[in-house]
Formats: structure tokens, C-alpha cells, sequence
């Protein structure tokens, strides 16, 4: 039987954002919420889930949207746009390929800038992931996973794709574990949004059948956000509809006995 971990991704965007997450906690169908510093509302996630003890709380390090935290280390034309704000996620995929030393050492400044407003704020970073999964980059992955023994978190989001539950996945596979870390990382790794143009029953099925750890990564949002950014491609309207899907997949799971 798998062991559930349900957590909410991009917690920091907005106040609203974050008490749609503290709200399904409180409710039982989030275990962890993983919080963006490079979004003002870091502080209002901090503060409000500080107040949580059964919550799994880590940060969700950003190079794709949003601004750099460490605004004194220049501007990095391979990593930011003239106006400073981070490049897309495509763009950062593509680029990695080509990365100097110096684009590397401005990485692993910034996210360690990043992990810091954690520490600053007296909160001890239990979990880490990534926006738009970067870490699956062999190069970026290496710098979080040295970020994460420095920082002494408890795991590490899974890499491996062929960790990726989805029933497109014909090499699902546990992700590996390696004895030189010091964290863990869940078995396998799935998302509510790709998953929400089948039945729930068939999601569940598929969560049911595994063992070991799963995350199950979500995206809450209330439907009306006047602060949600606008330029962000995916808003709070499918967010919303993750959310109803989750609520009803756990459910579900719980009267399977898988989830408590």
C-alpha cells in the first residue's frame, strides 16, 4: 500500500493562494505545501503555515518565473530577461545545454538565496522542489541536491521521469535511490493536472496499485484572485478544478484505505 504525501505547489504567489492551501490542510487533503521566495507573499505563506506542526513545509525554488531574490549578484543574460524577471521554462531547457561557470555559480546563489528567507525567517526547510520540475536537468539537479544536504532537508522531490505515474508511462519505474544522499525522495511522483481529463476512480485505481512513497502534486487557487499574476499561462480557473479533483480523489482513496 503507498504512502501518500499530497502536497501544493507554488504556495508564496499569492495570500490567496495561500490560504486555499491552508484551508484544504486543515480540511486533511494536503500533507506538505511547497512555498516560492521569490514571491512576495513567501512572508504570508510563512507566517500562516508556521502555525501548522503536521505540515510538511519546503520551499519550491524558481529560475522560470518571478525575479531573482538575489538582486545585487548582476544581470545574468543566459537566466533573465531586460527587465530582470526570469526567462521561461523553455528557455532555461534549452539553454542549460550551453551554461558557462559563471551562469552556474549565479544559480547556486541565487537558490541558496532563495533556501535563505526560509532560514532568515527561523523556519528549517523540511522538503525541497522545483518549478517546472528543473532539477530533472542533470547539471541543475546536482546543484539542489548539494543545496539540499547543505540545508539538511528531509527529501528531494523525484527526477526520474520513469518515476512519473501516468498511464503513458509503459517504463514506470521507482525512482532510485542512492546511498550517498542525505535525504530521501519519494518512489513516485504524480500530478492532478494531467490527470484530470480521466475518471477519478481510474486515477485512484492507479495510485492504489503502488508502493512506497507517492507525492501527489497539486496546484490550489481560489477561483477569483485579483492578485494572481497575469502573465502566468496557467490561472486560477484549471487551478480550481485541481483542487475539486483532488478533494474528490482523496476521498475516494480513503474509503479504498489508502489515504488516511
Amino acid at each position: 500500500m503507498p504512502k501518500l504525501i499530497i502536497t501544493a505547489d507554488d504556495c508564496g504567489l499569492t495570500e490567496a493562494v495561500n490560504e486555499k492551501t491552508y484551508e484544504l490542510h486543515l480540511q486533511g487533503y494536503i500533507s506538505a505545501a511547497s512555498v516560492m521566495t521569490n514571491y512576495p507573499a513567501h512572508q504570508h505563506a510563512l507566517a500562516l503555515f508556521r502555525k501548522c506542526s503536521e505540515l510538511d513545509l519546503g520551499i519550491h525554488l524558481s529560475l522560470t518565473d518571478g525575479h531573482p531574490v538575489n538582486q545585487d549578484d548582476g544581470h545574468h543574460p543566459h537566466l533573465l530577461n531586460e527587465d530582470f524577471s526570469f526567462r521561461s521554462n523553455l528557455s532555461l531547457y534549452l539553454r542549460s545545454h550551453f551554461f558557462s561557470a559563471g551562469a552556474v555559480r549565479w544559480i547556486r546563489n541565487e537558490l541558496d538565496a532563495q533556501l535563505r528567507r526560509f532560514t532568515d525567517a527561523g523556519i528549517q526547510p523540511r522538503h525541497i522542489s522545483t518549478h517546472h520540475h528543473f532539477h530533472s536537468i542533470p547539471l541543475l539537479r546536482r546543484i539542489v541536491h548539494e543545496l539540499a544536504a547543505d540545508y539538511d532537508v528531509d527529501w528531494v522531490r523525484a527526477h526520474d521521469f520513469r518515476a512519473n505515474v501516468s498511464r503513458h508511462n509503459i517504463f514506470l519505474r521507482p525512482q532510485q535511490q542512492r546511498a550517498r544522499y542525505a535525504f530521501a525522495m519519494p518512489d513516485y511522483l504524480t500530478a492532478i493536472q494531467p490527470c484530470m481529463s480521466r475518471p477519478v476512480d481510474e486515477f485512484c485505481a492507479r495510485i492504489a496499485r503502488l508502493s512506497g512513497a507517492v507525492e501527489i502534486v497539486v496546484h490550489p487557487a481560489p477561483l477569483q484572485d485579483p492578485d494572481f499574476p497575469a502573465d502566468w499561462h496557467y490561472g486560477t480557473g484549471p487551478r480550481q478544478a485541481e483542487t475539486q479533483f483532488l478533494m474528490q480523489a482523496v476521498d475516494r482513496l480513503r474509503e479504498m484505505g489508502v489515504a488516511r
